[in-house]
């Protein structure tokens, strides 16, 4: 028996019409599609950030660099 709770009332999916059913799906396609969209923004906030500090490290070591040169 499956069941889907809406504002704290359980009701049993079996029990719904055609109608009603395929609201369903699409409502799970929806909560699928934007835990994939979730986890795709993370990923790319992650790898953003870790690009950032890779650059900004770069950046930092060319200076040095050059300010070893100017001595």
């Amino acid at each position: 028996m499956s069941t889907l709770t809406i504002d704290d009332k359980e009701y049993n999916i079996d029990d719904l019409d055609d109608g009603q059913k395929e609201i369903v799906n699409i409502l799970n396609v929806g909560t699928n599609s934007v835990a994939m969209l979730d986890h795709m923004l993370q990923c790319v906030k992650a790898i953003q950030q870790m690009k950032t500090t890779e650059l900004k490290s770069s950046l930092e070591a060319t200076d040095d660099a050059q300010s070893e040169l100017k001595l």
